[in-house]
C-alpha cells in the first residue's frame, strides 16, 4: 500500500515539474513550428513516412493488435499573402501482419473471424491554408475539428536539449458512401532539437514524429453491433529526399502502387 502511494506521489511530482516547462506557443508561432515540423517552409517537398499499429478494443473483453501500418505522406506548401502558408499532398498507405511484419492484402479479424481485404493505395490529401488567424480546410469535406477554424495552438515543453510539440484535436466527420457520423482524438507529438528549434535559418525541423488516434471501428472490420474503438499508435520521420525512405518499404508500395513515387504534388492553376 505504501509503495503505492509513494509511486502515486512520484507520479504527480513528475506531472507538476512536466507542467511547469510547458507553454503554448501564440498563434503565428504556432503555425510557423507546424510547417516547419511538418514540411518545409522553404517549399521544398517533403515525405513524412511512419510505421506504427492499430488495435481492436472491445468493450468488456481483452483487446487485440489488429495489425501493422506503413505510410508516407508526400508534401510541399507554399506562402500566402500577406502570411501563411497553403499545404497540398498525397499519401499512400501498407499494411503489415502484426506478428511477422510482412506486408499483406488482407487479414482474418480476430474477433469475427472473417477475412478482411486491406489495399495498399494512394490517395490525395485535403487542401489547407494556414494564417495568424485560423486553419481553414480547402477542401470541400464533411469535416469539423477543434483545429480547424481557429488559430494553430502548440504547446511546447521543455527537456532539456531537445523539446516536445504537441498538438491535440477532436474531429468529427461522415464516413465516405454513407451517413454514419465518425468520431476521432487525435495527438500529435515531435521531438526535436531546442537548438535547431530557436534557429530561423532552419526552414525544415529534423523530429521524430508520433501520431495517436482513438476512434471507432473500421467499416471494413464490419463489427455490427460490438461496441468497442480503435487505437492507432505511429511513429516516424520526415525525410527531405525519395532516395531515403526504406527500401523495403519502397519495393512493396511499387508493387501494390506502380508510380507512386513519381507523381507530382497536384498545385492546379496555382502555378
Amino acid at each position: 500500500m505504501r509503495r503505492s502511494l509513494v509511486f502515486a506521489l512520484l507520479i504527480m511530482l513528475s506531472g507538476l515539474a512536466m507542467a511547469e516547462s510547458a507553454a503554448r506557443l501564440g498563434p503565428a508561432e504556432s503555425m510557423q513550428t507546424w510547417i516547419r515540423l511538418k514540411a518545409d517552409t522553404a517549399g521544398s517537398v517533403t515525405y513524412e513516412w511512419v510505421v506504427g499499429a492499430a488495435y481492436g478494443i472491445p468493450d468488456g473483453a481483452t483487446g487485440r493488435q489488429l495489425f501493422e501500418i506503413e505510410s508516407l505522406t508526400v508534401r510541399q506548401v507554399r506562402p500566402l499573402e500577406p502570411v501563411g502558408y497553403e499545404e497540398r499532398s498525397y499519401s499512400c498507405r501498407l499494411y503489415r501482419d502484426a506478428m511477422t511484419g510482412a506486408y499483406i492484402d488482407r487479414f482474418v479479424n480476430p474477433f469475427t473471424a472473417a477475412a478482411v481485404e486491406l489495399r495498399g493505395q494512394c490517395n490525395p490529401g485535403p487542401i489547407i491554408q494556414y494564417t495568424p488567424e485560423k486553419v481553414e480546410l480547402v477542401t470541400e469535406w464533411h469535416l469539423s475539428s477543434t483545429a480547424l477554424g481557429v488559430p494553430m495552438s502548440l504547446q511546447i515543453i521543455e527537456a532539456g536539449d531537445q523539446l516536445v510539440v504537441r498538438r491535440d484535436a477532436f474531429s468529427e466527420f461522415v464516413a465516405p458512401g454513407s451517413d454514419e457520423v465518425r468520431r476521432e482524438l487525435s495527438i500529435d507529438s515531435f521531438k526535436t532539437s531546442a537548438a535547431d528549434f530557436a534557429n530561423p535559418e532552419i526552414t525544415s525541423l529534423p523530429a521524430v514524429y508520433s501520431w495517436t488516434s482513438l476512434a471507432q471501428w473500421m467499416r471494413i472490420l464490419d463489427m455490427q453491433d460490438v461496441p468497442g474503438r480503435m487505437l492507432w499508435s505511429i511513429n516516424g520521420r520526415k525525410f527531405m529526399s525519395k532516395s531515403e525512405l526504406p527500401a523495403a518499404f519502397v519495393a512493396a508500395l511499387e508493387q501494390r502502387v506502380p508510380g507512386a513515387l513519381d507523381r507530382s504534388i497536384d498545385w492546379g492553376d496555382a502555378d
